[in-house]
């Protein structure tokens, strides 16, 4: 069963799974996925450790309310990145907690670090996955090369986004092998999700998603004083929000960071293995 949430006139769907008496992890997904990219196996084994856990759709996604799509190059999306980390706090205040570990996937480990800057008393641990650099700082990042960035986005424009599933379906798993790394496809976890966005969506780019992520002021100093672990999580063959390279760097930069690389892993997690590295570096940093 879900449970809706109301911030500000934005109905925002959330599900548990786990006791509310236990301490609370949220997880925040990336730029058009649902909350079902945390599968429920994943949500489960989480609460086995002990904990409350909480999945939820972002605005302008799945069963939360959506927006006009800012199709136009020049114009700015309904709403802001603030505004989504604001809908982080209305979550928490209405399920009445005050603490939680944060763990987010891509824009959702955007939000999670804004949110946790901007409310450092509030959270416990911060889980970075495949996570956009936003911290810069003295640190001097890497460009991936070129013939590398040609090919990803190549694959990702090819997408022809039919709005039929039956159709659609190949043209999304073709971008799912590509981002899942070294791992075959699994394709019943790739179907469940791809299934979940014609459920819900309009099947075209994620523009209000990608246009919030512009212009975010550099968060380095904020991050560095926080006294809570950040662990960044990154798959070992992910070139779509940065590269393993850059991460260790502002890892290393960080007083309480530590970066785990994903053997084999790319930006996306359609395979069963790619989960168990995930749930052992949670369980080992939960403990």
């Amino acid at each position: 069963m879900g449970r809706y949430v109301e911030n500000l006139g934005v109905r925002i769907w959330t599900q548990s799974f786990g006791s509310r008496a236990d301490r609370a992890i949220l997880l925040i997904s990336g730029a058009m996925a649902p909350a079902i990219f945390w599968n429920s196996n994943f949500c489960e084994r989480l609460a086995d450790l002990g904990y409350f856990v909480l999945r939820f759709d972002s605005r302008d996604i799945g069963d939360s309310t959506h927006f006009p799509p800012a199709r136009d190059v020049d114009a700015d999306p309904p709403y802001t990145i603030d505004e989504m980390v604001d809908d982080v706090r209305a979550i928490l205040a209405d399920h009445d907690l005050n603490t939680v570990v944060l763990i987010g996937h891509s824009l959702g480990s955007t939000v999670a670090q804004l949110f946790a800057v901007k409310y450092p008393e509030r959270v416990e641990k911060l889980f970075l996955m495949s996570s956009p650099i936003i911290a810069t700082g003295n640190n001097i990042y890497a460009e991936t090369d070129s013939e590398t960035l040609a090919a990803m986005w190549q694959v990702l424009m090819s997408n022809k986004m039919y709005p039929d599933y039956k159709r659609g379906k190949e043209e999304f798993f073709k971008v799912w092998r590509y981002l899942n790394g070294s791992f075959e496809l699994d394709t019943d976890l790739a179907d469940e999700y791809t299934k979940r966005l014609y459920e819900t969506e309009v099947i075209e780019p994620a523009y209000n998603h990608t246009k919030v992520q512009v212009g975010i002021d550099d968060t380095w100093t904020e991050l560095s004083e926080l006294e809570i672990p950040i662990h960044f999580i990154y798959g070992e063959k992910d070139q779509l929000a940065s590269n393993v390279g850059n991460i260790q760097i502002l890892a290393n930069s960080l007083p309480n960071a530590h970066l785990t690389v994903l053997k084999g892993a790319g930006h996306m997690y359609f395979h069963r293995r790619i989960w168990q590295q995930i749930l052992s570096v949670l369980t080992e940093a939960l403990a």
